[in-house]
């Protein structure tokens, strides 16, 4: 993943966070917009603080189309520029109140700045997933965050509340809305953790620039909306990046890593057994094949294939002995016989190695002799280029 912080003012270089796993910081830096990786699994925008301002809004009920309309009217008292310059975006899980009305929060920020701070990265190639707030109200109305920068010349202090993000001034009385709150955190910036020691009781946590923009990564927000809106395959295609990489590092999912991990396991396990088995089924029944050559036929020393070389010598055997085979001509004429439709002569016969061959017979009669044979059980007769082949039924 590779998240790129936007900066309020015009720049050549771009402050940047590198991260694998969407939760640990792999590295950062400064890199000018032709420079950053272009192949990045994901793709995020950072929105600076002092770009953005919170709105909190009263919608009706059956919003849908008309979202964009609803909310031009309702912020067009509180925006000091005009609602059409002003890029809008609802806050994450909002789908209810689109539906049945109610109080939501609504990020804004200005058109134009936008798409000067974004030009640089489209301009070299880069494609955003997502556009997400450097910092974003709470979640919940039991927890609050305060973030302490380091503005430059002062320390500016952010408070994160669920109805808004806050901006308040240095002096500590002006903390008083945050210590009510029971479930806070305090994040404040190295540069400026001695300056703020004291300013509240609860204990502040380190946390530097790159650290809090890979924590914006994932807050839910996604300000990629309107002209900034990615078409329907990319959508899909960033769906399913979003869901693999959960699938891979979230901890949520950790149980379910395990459990496939464990099925594929067990499944590689039980195919080994099974082709262990297969193995050990196919050696005993090639071991007792070459038993029964051996004990029948004792001056077979060499087993290369057991089928094959008993066929040889039962064969070599018959012959012999002086017993007809079912190969022999004699024996394949007599079956022939006993088939053979009346008023028919052959013009030529040839036998080879077991095959005889009968040219000149008319197509009933090849007909006649080839349904004669369907079910013999040791002879087939077919019908090969006009002309009739009888084989014993274990020729190839």
């Amino acid at each position: 993943m590779l998240i790129v912080h936007l900066s309020p003012e015009p720049s050549a270089l771009f402050d940047y966070v590198e991260s694998v796993d969407g939760r640990h910081l792999a590295r950062s830096g400064q890199a000018s917009a032709k420079d950053l990786t272009r192949w990045a699994s994901q793709v995020v925008a950072v929105v600076p603080w002092q770009a953005l301002a919170w709105h909190s809004v009263n919608l009706p009920p059956g919003v849908g189309g008309r979202l964009s309309a609803v909310l031009n009217s309702l912020l067009e008292d509180s925006c000091l520029q005009d609602p059409s310059e002003l890029h809008m975006v609802l806050g994450p899980h909002t789908a209810e109140v689109l539906r049945q009305g109610g109080t939501a929060m609504v990020a804004v920020c200005a058109k134009d700045w936008l798409r000067k701070a974004l030009a640089p990265l489209t301009a070299a190639g880069l494609q955003l997933q997502r556009l997400v707030p450097e910092v974003c109200p709470s979640p919940s109305q039991d927890s609050a965050q305060l973030y302490l920068l380091d503005d430059g010349a002062s320390v500016q202090a952010l408070l994160c509340r669920h109805d808004s993000v806050w901006r308040l001034p240095q002096a500590t009385t002006a903390l008083t809305a945050w210590e009510p709150v029971p479930n806070k955190t305090l994040w404040t910036e190295p540069s400026v953790a001695e300056a703020t020691a004291g300013l509240s009781e609860t204990p502040a946590l380190l946390q530097t620039p790159p650290q809090r923009w890979l924590q914006a990564s994932g807050n839910g927000w996604n300000m990629a909306q309107g002209e900034w809106a990615q078409h329907k395959g990319l959508r899909g295609w960033r769906w399913l990046q979003t869901s693999a990489h959960a699938l891979r590092f979230d901890p949520r999912w950790r149980a379910t890593r395990q459990g496939l991990a464990l099925l594929v396991l067990v499944q590689l396990l039980g195919l080994n057994i099974w082709a262990w088995r297969a193995q050990a089924e196919v050696a005993q029944q090639r071991n007792q094949m070459q038993l029964l050559l051996t004990s029948t036929f004792p001056k077979v020393k060499v087993v290369v294939d057991a089928p094959v070389q008993m066929r040889r010598e039962v064969q070599a055997l018959q012959k012999n002995i002086a017993q007809a085979a079912d190969t022999d001509l004699d024996v394949m004429l007599q079956t022939l016989s006993a088939q053979w439709p009346s008023d028919t002569v052959p013009i030529q016969l040839d036998y080879r190695g077991g095959t005889l061959r009968m040219a000149g017979l008319k197509p009933e009669a090849l007909e006649v002799l080839r349904k004669a044979f369907v079910n013999h059980n040791r002879y087939r007769f077919e019908v090969q280029g006009g002309q009739g082949v009888m084989q014993t039924k274990d020729a190839k």
